[in-house]
C-alpha cells in the first residue's frame, strides 16, 4: 500500500481547504454556538460535490474512493471539528441505504443525501441501550397494514437537522422480537418530537438531540432493504449492518482528530516561537521541543492509521473493521493528549475561551467517546486479532 496521498488526491485536499476558509472558517464560532445553522453548510458541500464523494454514479453521486471523505473531514477539522461529527452521522446513513437499501429507496434518499438537500440521522443509543442492542426497548409492531414505531432515543447526532432518520426497533411479530433499521422522513411527522440540542463539552456545532417517537406510521417499506418486514434479515444482520455504519463514522471522526491535532501543532509552533520568557522564545527550551517532538510524531502516526483505515475499506476490507477501530482510538487519544499539552504550551491564554486551544481541548476529549468509547475499539480490536 501507498501510504502517501497521490497528486489527485493532494489537489482534492486543496480543494476541501478552500472549501473550508470560505465557508466554515468565516462562521465557526457561530456554528460552535448553533447560532449557524449547519444545513446551509451542508447545501454548499452537496453543491459543490463533496458530500456524494462516496456515492454511486446513478445516483448523482462520484463513486469515488472513502479516503476522498476522510480528506474532507480532515480539512473541516483544522477549523471546526464539530461539523466532522455531523458528517459522520450522514455517511453511516448514506453507507446504510448504499449498501442495505432496495432500488426504491437508493432512488429516493441517496440523490439527496449526495446533494445535501437532506441531512441523515441514525437513532440508535437508548437510554440503556448503548453499544448493548438487546436492550433496546424501542419497538415496530404492524397495525392494519402500516406500521407504528414507539419508544425514545438519545444522543442522536443531527437529530434536530436531519431530514431523514434511520430508525432502530425491536420489529415484534408474535413472540419474535428482531433488530430492524427503518427509514422515516422527519419532517411534517407528527410521529417523531425533537428534543433541544443537548448541552455538550466539546464538538457542540455537531445538534445531538433526544428523539421520541409516538406511535410513528410507517408504511412496510420503510424498513431499510426489505419492502416486507415480516420476512425481512434476522438480528445479526441487522447488527453487522450497523457495525459497519459505525465502521465508517469511526474513521470520518478519526479525521477529525488529525485535523484537530494538526490545528493544534501549528499553533504550538507558532506560540513556541513567539512567547518569550528569560530573554528568549519559549522554543528555546527543551521541555517545550520535547512536547512539539512527541505532538508531531504521534500526529504523523494517527494519519497514517487513518489512511490506512480509509484504504482498507476500498482495498482490503476484511481488514476495515479492525483498521478503523485502531485509527479510531489512537487518534482520539492523540488529540486528546496533545491538546492538554497544546495547553500548558499556551500557559495561562490556552485557559481563556477567547482562544482556539480551549476548544480544542474540549473537542478532543469528545472524540474519545463520539461514535464509540476507545475502549469499545480495543475491545473490537482485540476480537478481530483472535483474542
Amino acid at each position: 500500500m501507498n501510504t502517501f496521498l497521490s497528486s489527485d488526491q493532494e489537489a482534492l485536499l486543496s480543494r476541501y481547504r478552500a472549501f473550508v476558509q470560505e465557508h466554515v472558517l468565516p462562521n465557526a464560532e457561530a456554528l460552535d454556538d448553533g447560532s449557524y445553522n449547519v444545513r446551509e453548510l451542508f447545501a454548499a458541500l452537496g453543491q459543490e460535490g463533496h458530500l456524494g464523494s462516496a456515492v454511486a454514479k446513478e445516483y448523482g453521486g462520484q463513486d469515488g474512493p472513502f479516503i476522498n471523505l476522510v480528506l474532507l473531514a480532515e480539512a473541516i477539522s483544522e477549523v471546526e471539528p464539530g461539523v466532522a461529527l455531523t458528517l459522520a452521522a450522514h455517511a453511516q446513513v448514506i453507507e446504510l441505504v448504499s449498501k442495505f437499501g432496495t432500488d426504491k429507496q437508493k432512488s429516493r434518499y441517496l440523490p439527496l443525501l449526495a446533494r445535501g438537500e437532506c441531512i441523515g440521522a441514525l437513532a440508535l443509543n437508548e437510554e440503556n441501550a448503548g453499544s448493548d442492542y438487546s436492550a433496546m426497548e424501542t419497538k415496530a409492531v404492524s397495525k392494519g397494514g402500516k406500521i407504528s414505531i414507539s419508544g425514545s432515543k438519545t444522543w442522536v447526532v443531527n437529530g434536530s437537522v436531519a431530514s431523514l432518520v434511520l430508525i432502530a426497533a425491536k420489529f415484534e411479530k408474535g413472540e419474535d422480537k428482531r433488530l430492524s433499521l427503518w427509514l422515516a422522513d422527519v419532517e411534517n411527522n407528527r410521529g417523531i418530537n425533537v428534543g433541544p440540542n443537548l448541552k455538550k463539552l466539546g464538538l457542540r456545532s455537531a445538534a445531538t438531540n433526544n428523539l421520541t417517537f409516538t406511535d410513528l406510521e410507517l408504511e412496510p417499506d420503510a424498513y431499510l432493504g426489505s419492502t416486507n418486514p415480516e420476512t425481512a434479515a434476522d438480528d445479526k444482520i441487522v447488527n453487522e449492518a450497523i457495525q459497519q455504519a459505525f465502521d465508517v463514522s469511526k474513521v470520518v471522526v478519526s479525521a477529525a482528530a488529525i485535523g484537530l491535532l494538526a490545528h493544534a501543532l501549528s499553533s504550538s509552533v507558532e506560540r513556541a516561537r513567539t512567547r518569550e520568557q528569560w530573554g528568549s522564545n519559549i522554543g528555546k527550551l527543551q521541555a517545550i521541543q520535547w512536547k512539539l517532538a512527541d505532538m508531531s510524531t504521534d500526529s504523523a502516526a494517527a494519519r497514517l492509521l487513518t489512511y490506512r483505515a480509509a484504504w482498507s475499506k476500498d482495498g482490503a476490507s476484511d481488514e476495515f473493521r479492525k483498521c478503523a477501530a485502531m485509527c479510531k482510538f489512537f487518534a482520539a487519544r492523540a488529540a486528546r493528549v496533545h491538546s492538554s499539552e497544546a495547553v500548558q504550551i499556551f500557559g495561562a491564554l490556552g485557559l481563556s475561551q477567547d482562544e482556539p486551544i480551549e476548544k480544542m481541548y474540549r473537542d478532543s476529549k469528545t472524540m474519545e467517546i463520539a461514535e464509540g468509547t476507545s475502549e469499545i475499539q480495543k475491545n473490537v480490536v482485540a476480537q478481530q486479532v483472535g483474542a
